[in-house]
């Protein structure tokens, strides 16, 4: 299920420039290039997980995913591609995409500890056992 939502979302992101939304400026395609690396790295995370789902690959996708996830933050935050007509809405989606980063920064942490303890430290405590 995930894939076939991506698969949509990559469909959006590729074509949205196109349907002239108000909100959205043509500053959108400076972020389409890597806004693709992560949606396609996801797809592909998605299908390695249906055909070989173990402990330390899944830890390293998604300290992965979740990098890429912060340098497109870091991006849209940088390139605001918005403009809104009420300045509500831009400290809005400003305040989220920082909030964002801070959460990928925190995940990024917590999947770097967990495959540590789980697949180094743990296989040097079994080694000593």
């Amino acid at each position: 299920m995930a894939i076939i939502v991506n698969i949509i979302i990559w469909y959006i992101a590729n074509n949205i420039l196109n349907w002239n939304i108000s909100f959205i400026t043509s500053e959108f395609s400076q972020v389409l290039g890597i806004l693709n690396i992560l949606i396609l790295s996801t797809i592909g995370a998605n299908i390695i997980f249906l055909a070989y789902y173990h402990g330390w690959l899944h830890n390293l996708l998604k300290i992965l995913l979740n990098v890429l996830g912060l340098l497109v933050a870091s991006a849209f935050y940088q390139v605001f591609p918005f403009s809104f007509s009420q300045e509500i809405y831009t400290w809005g989606v400003l305040l989220a995409l920082i909030l964002g980063m801070v959460v990928y920064i925190i995940m990024i942490f917590i999947e770097s500890i967990k495959f540590i303890l789980n697949h180094v430290v743990k296989k040097n405590y079994q080694k000593c056992i």
